[in-house]
This record gives structure tokens, sequence and C-alpha cells, in this order.
């Protein structure tokens, strides 16, 4: 894989943490799919000021240990990597969530519709990888000072690549933090496809997904997702809409990555989204609050 760090040159104010991960490949017809194996680099960060700094660690607690490599530039393998193998090649299959935590896929299709739906039981169908952070700084920040982060906008690094690419009119990322907060973010504003999800035998209303209810049903549910230029610092300086979360300075914060297709988005069922390669590039970007 090429390095990418000639993408790594961020302007900023406050901090910015840069996640280089992936080539993510996947074919998809909507709850049917074929895949090809995920691969990652490392998780590395900058900072913009001299006063603060965002840290990442594969580790938390007190075994949090932040490095830096030969640039000075803090980082730490992703899972996937040639440090961090798979312990066998990861696929990704369409799968849909509300928040996060629980993940539903399709276990049995009738006449081409997807009716029979079943919680995941392991995470062999989407990315997932976990990280630590934490935003640190010098005595002359004020008492509680936060820093909202959002994520960067980078001259020819675009946050998933190839921008306009077919796969990504179905596919998710997905940011979960210690705090219980989390961002699902989708990446296109495409939305040509038809779907063909029916829990039950009745077809989902548009800007619904699946979760599971107190049975283990599945169960329609309100996408939370927003786009991702929502939480994205724009290209001509502006402010973003929203920020990803708020961090407390000094404290360390578990945070999930998942990358996945959204099996109920419509678009998912257009054979467009088959065998694309993703490259997915997250630039974190800090301002003190």
């Amino acid at each position: 894989m090429k390095k990418t760090r000639k993408y790594l040159t961020l302007w900023a104010i406050g901090a910015a943490a840069v996640l280089t991960a992936a080539t993510l490949t996947a074919a998809t017809y909507a709850w049917f799919t074929s895949n090809r194996k995920v691969e990652t680099e490392k998780v590395t960060s900058r900072t913009g000021t001299n006063n603060v700094e965002l840290q990442i660690s594969r580790t938390g607690g007190a075994a949090f240990s932040p490095q830096k490599d030969g640039d000075g530039i803090y980082y730490a393998p992703l899972k996937g990597s040639e440090e961090l193998p798979f312990a066998q090649e990861l696929v990704l299959m369409p799968v849909s969530t509300a928040d996060l935590r629980t993940f539903v896929c399709n276990t049995m299709t009738n006449n081409g519709y997807a009716e029979v739906f079943s919680k995941t039981t392991d995470e062999s169908l989407y990315y997932h990888d976990t990280v630590y952070l934490r935003a640190t700084g010098d005595d002359t920040l004020p008492e509680g000072a936060k820093m909202a982060l959002y994520l960067d906008n980078i001259e020819g690094a675009p946050i998933v690549g190839p921008e306009g690419g077919a796969i990504l009119t179905a596919a998710r990322l997905g940011l979960r933090f210690s705090d219980g907060s989390f961002k699902i973010l989708t990446l296109s504003d495409v939305n040509e496809g038809e779907g063909n999800t029916r829990p039950g035998g009745v077809p989902l209303e548009s800007g619904q997904v699946l979760t599971v209810d107190a049975n283990g049903k599945a169960v329609p549910a309100a996408d939370p997702a927003v786009p991702l230029t929502d939480v994205q610092i724009p290209s001509d300086g502006g402010g973003a809409k929203q920020p990803i979360v708020d961090l407390t300075i000094n404290e360390i914060y578990t945070l999930d990555i998942y990358f996945y297709l959204e099996g109920c988005d419509p678009d998912c069922l257009s054979d467009r989204v088959g065998m694309k390669d993703a490259s997915l590039n997250l630039a974190f970007f800090g301002v003190l609050s």
C-alpha cells in the first residue's frame, strides 16, 4: 500500500488528528454480497498550536502510551495493518444499525426481498477498530477547557475516496466515544436506489434502519446518520455545523471506529456499488472551546 503521509499536512488552530486507514473493498447487491479484505495502515495525529496536543494510543487507562514516529507525528497502528493483522480475512457484508452497538444482518430472502433478520453474533461483517484519544494542554489553558472535535478537510485527501465512488452511496462511517456519544455519517448525497428491505413483510419507510427489540426481533428505527459535511470543516475555512464530540482536556476517551455497508440504504441494491475500492483517511480537527 502506498504511504499516505503526504496527506497529513494540516492547517489548524487547536489540535488535529489524522486517521489514515484503509482500502475497503466490497461487492454488494442489497443484503447479497461477496467481498474482499480490508487493508489498513495507521492512526496519526498532529497539533496546530504549541500548547495543545491530540495524542493517540492503542491502549487506554494506565497503559495509555502515545508514541511519535521519526517526523514527530503521533501514531498507532490500526487493526489490519502488518503490525496488527486480522486473525482471518475480513470482509464487508450489508448490516444495519441505529446505534453502533447492535448490528442486524439478513438471514433469508423471499422473492428478492430481505424479510428475515437476526442480530449479528460477531464482527466479521463490518470493519471495527478501537483506539484511544487524549487532548492535552499546558498551564495556559483555562480551567474546564474542552476541545470541540470535527473532521478536517485536507486538499487532495478526501475522508473516503475515491470521490464519487459508487460504494460510498451505501457505506457509512461510525464513530462511538466512551462518553456515550456517537456519530454515524453518510458519505454521499446520492440516493437513487429503491431498496428491498421488508422486515416482517412490511416495506421499510424512507429514513429508517433496523435494530432489535427486547425480544430480539428486528424492528424499524429512525436513521440517526448525518451527512459527513455536517461535522467537517469546510475547505473555505468556515465553521462546521456541529462537532463530533467535546473532549475534556487530559481525559482519555475510547474511540470505536466502524466502516460498514448499510443494507437498508436504497443504493445498497444497485450493482454499481459492487466490487469497488474505497480509501479511508480520517482527519480530526480540534478547536478549544
